[in-house]
C-alpha cells in the first residue's frame, strides 16, 4: 500500500503574497502645489493558498508496484507544464534526489509534464517550484513493493509578470549539457545570457521535433566571462588572449560599441580601474554570492568589508548593494544586472533575474501602474541596459516614481524643488522584513507592510531639491542569504548635473589604494601590464574629486 499526501507550505515561513497598489501614477510637482490627481487606492493582502487541506488536498491514494507517476498542469489554464520539483528522503529532507530518466535542474530535476518515480521502499518529500511568479507545492508520499500509482498537481500562479509589462531574464548562466529551454520553461524565465555553447543532451521522454516553448524565449551564447568582467556579443576569434588581464580586454573593445562589459564581481579588487575606464555598461547587484546550494559568507576575490568579518548570512549580499550604491554616489549611470554568475553551483537558473520594461507610451490616469512588454530580445536588451529594470532572487516588485518606471531621468534647475510620489506593487512568498524608499542611499521611507497597510498604502512623496537618486527595495526575513528585489535607480539631475560626493570618490581610491599595495607583490613582468590603467585611474578619479555638482553627504 502507499499513500500520496499533497500539502502546503508553511505560510509564516515561505509562503506569504501580499499586493499592494497604491496612489495612481502621479507626475512631479511643484513643492507647496497640491496633485490635482486623485490619489485612489485598493490594498489587497492575502496568505498565499497553495494546496489547503480542505477543497484541495488530494485523496490517499492506494497504489501497487514502488512506482508514482506525477502529472502537472497549470491551475489557470489547465494546460501540462514544465516545473522543477525536489524529491527528498524523510530520513534526509536537505539533499535532493537524483532521479533516473530526467533533466537535472541543479537543485532537484525538471518535472517534464509528467516524472515517472521508480523509487526503493519508503517515505519521501517534494516540493515543486515553477521560479518566484508561482506558489510552492509541497507534499509527501510512500511507496510499498508492488505499489503502482499515478498522481496530478495543478500549479497556482502568484503573478504573471509578462502580462503586467514586466519579462525575466537571467544576464549570466553557465553553459550545459543539459537542456537550457526545457530548464527556462521550467523556472518560466524568459531570456538567457549563456557563457558559450555545449551540445544538448537529448531530452528523455520528449521527441526531437516537440521542444520545450516559453512565449517569449530568448537565448544568446555570446557571453564571455574574463576575471570578474562579463562581455556581451564579443567575437570569439577577437578575444584578447587568456593571459592579458581584464583591463587589457576592455581596451580591446573600446572600438567596438556593439559591446556591452559588466562587473560579474562586484568585489573585484581591480573594481576601482575597470570604473575608470568608463566602459561599463552593467553591475551584478545579485549574483554567484547569492545560491541556494550552500551559504556564502565572503567575498571569493577581493575587497572585504568589516560586516564580513562577522560572517552573517546576509552580509555578502548587503555589501553587494553598498558598492553599488557608492558608484551611483561617484556619478555612474550603470544598469543593475541579476543572474546565476560564472560560480552558481546548483542554485537553478533564473534564481536571481532581471525583470525589464518599456516606459508606457502615454501618461493615462486612469490606467493601472504598468509597463509596456518587451516585444524583442533586441528591446529586452536596450531595456537593461537603460536601466529600465528590477532585480530579484524573490519578491515580485513593480515599482514607480512619479509615473515612471526605474530609469528615469528627471530634470530640474536650482530653485526649484519637485515633490516625487513613489508607489509600489508586490506579490511575495517570502515573509517581507520591510519596504524601502532609498534617496542617495538614505531611506527615505521604510514600512513593515502591516504598517504600509495601515498608511493606506501611500508612501510619504519625495521633496527634491538637488540632484539625486531614488531607488526602491523590498527585503524579506529569509534566513540563508539576502533575498531581496531591488529597483534600478531612478535619476533626478539639477542644471544638467549628475550627483558626485566626495565619501564616494574616497571610497573608490581608497580601494584603489588597497589594490596597488597588492599589486606590488606581482613579479616586475606582471607588474607592466597594470602600469599604464592604474596611472589613468589615479587621474580619473581625481578629476571626478574636483566636481563639486552635489552637497556632502
Amino acid at each position: 500500500m502507499a499513500s500520496v499526501v499533497f500539502k502546503p507550505e508553511q505560510v509564516a515561513a515561505e509562503d506569504e503574497s501580499c499586493k499592494f497598489v497604491a496612489n495612481p501614477r502621479l507626475a512631479p510637482t511643484a513643492a507647496g502645489q497640491p496633485n490635482q490627481h486623485h490619489r485612489g487606492l485598493a490594498i489587497l493582502i492575502g496568505l498565499a493558498a497553495t494546496l489547503s487541506m480542505g477543497t484541495m488536498m488530494a485523496q490517499p491514494c492506494q497504489a501497487a508496484g514502488g512506482v508514482l507517476n506525477l502529472t502537472v498542469h497549470d491551475e489557470e489554464t489547465g494546460d501540462p507544464t514544465i516545473t522543477r520539483v525536489e524529491i527528498f528522503r524523510l530520513e534526509q529532507p536537505d539533499k535532493p534526489m537524483k532521479i533516473r530518466k530526467s533533466v537535472p535542474a541543479g537543485m532537484g530535476v525538471v518535472l517534464d509534464r509528467s516524472l515517472e518515480l521508480s523509487l526503493p521502499d519508503g517515505g519521501y518529500q517534494f516540493r515543486m517550484i515553477r521560479g518566484p511568479e508561482y506558489r510552492i507545492i509541497t507534499g509527501n508520499f510512500s511507496l510499498e513493493k508492488a505499489s503502482l500509482d499515478e498522481h496530478n498537481v495543478d500549479l497556482p500562479r502568484m503573478v504573471n509578470m509578462r502580462s503586467k509589462g514586466w519579462t525575466s531574464g537571467d544576464a549570466c548562466v553557465t553553459a550545459s549539457p543539459n537542456s537550457l529551454p526545457l530548464r527556462m520553461v521550467s523556472e518560466d524565465l524568459h531570456l538567457a545570457a549563456v557563457m558559450g555553447h555545449v551540445d544538448a543532451k537529448p531530452i528523455p521522454r520528449r521527441d526531437r521535433d516537440d521542444p520545450p516553448i516559453i512565449d517569449p524565449m530568448w537565448i544568446r551564447d555570446d557571453v564571455a566571462t574574463h576575471d570578474g568582467l562579463a562581455f556581451y556579443g564579443l567575437d570569439p576569434n577577437q578575444h584578447p588572449p587568456s593571459e592579458s588581464i581584464p583591463s587589457q580586454w576592455i581596451a580591446a573593445t573600446s572600438d567596438q560599441s556593439d559591446v556591452q562589459i559588466a562587473i560579474e564581481n562586484p568585489f573585484a579588487w581591480a573594481l576601482p580601474i575597470w570604473l575608470a575606464s568608463e566602459r561599463i555598461d552593467g553591475f551584478f547587484v545579485l549574483g554567484d554570492w547569492l545560491r541556494l546550494d550552500r551559504k556564502v559568507l565572503s567575498v571569493r576575490s577581493g575587497q572585504q568589508t568589516q560586516s564580513l568579518v562577522k560572517g552573517t548570512h546576509h552580509a555578502v549580499g548587503r555589501w553587494a548593494e553598498q558598492i553599488y550604491w557608492k558608484l551611483l554616489d561617484a556619478g555612474f549611470r550603470i544598469a543593475p544586472l541579476a543572474g546565476s554568475g560564472d560560480d552558481s553551483g546548483l542554485s537553478p537558473i533564473g534564481y536571481n533575474r532581471l525583470y525589464v520594461a518599456e516606459p508606457l507610451e502615454s501618461y493615462n490616469e486612469d490606467a493601472e501602474l504598468e509597463a509596456n512588454p518587451v516585444q524583442s530580445e533586441t528591446n529586452w536588451w536596450r531595456s537593461a541596459w537603460a536601466g529600465q529594470s528590477v532585480a530579484t532572487n524573490g519578491p515580485m516588485l513593480r515599482p514607480v516614481l512619479a509615473g515612471k518606471i526605474p530609469g528615469h531621468v528627471f530634470h530640474a534647475t536650482t530653485g526649484e524643488a519637485l515633490e516625487m510620489h513613489p508607489e509600489v506593487r508586490l506579490a511575495t512568498r517570502d515573509p517581507v522584513d520591510y519596504l524601502e524608499v532609498i534617496q542617495n542611499g538614505q531611506v527615505h521611507y521604510k514600512a513593515r507592510l502591516d504598517e504600509f497597510a495601515k498608511a493606506g498604502g501611500i508612501i510619504p512623496p519625495l521633496l527634491i531639491k538637488e540632484s539625486s537618486w531614488v531607488m526602491m527595495r523590498v527585503v524579506t526575513l529569509h534566513d540563508d542569504h539576502y533575498r531581496i528585489a531591488t529597483s534600478a535607480p531612478w535619476y533626478i539631475d539639477f542644471d544638467g548635473h549628475r550627483r558626485v560626493t566626495t565619501d564616494a570618490v574616497l571610497f573608490f581610491q581608497k580601494w584603489q589604494s588597497d589594490y596597488e599595495e597588492r599589486l606590488k607583490r606581482l613579479p616586475p613582468t606582471e607588474l607592466a601590464k597594470h602600469i599604464p590603467y592604474v596611472k589613468a585611474a589615479r587621474e580619473f578619479w581625481n578629476q571626478r574629486l574636483s566636481l563639486q555638482v552635489a552637497s556632502q553627504p
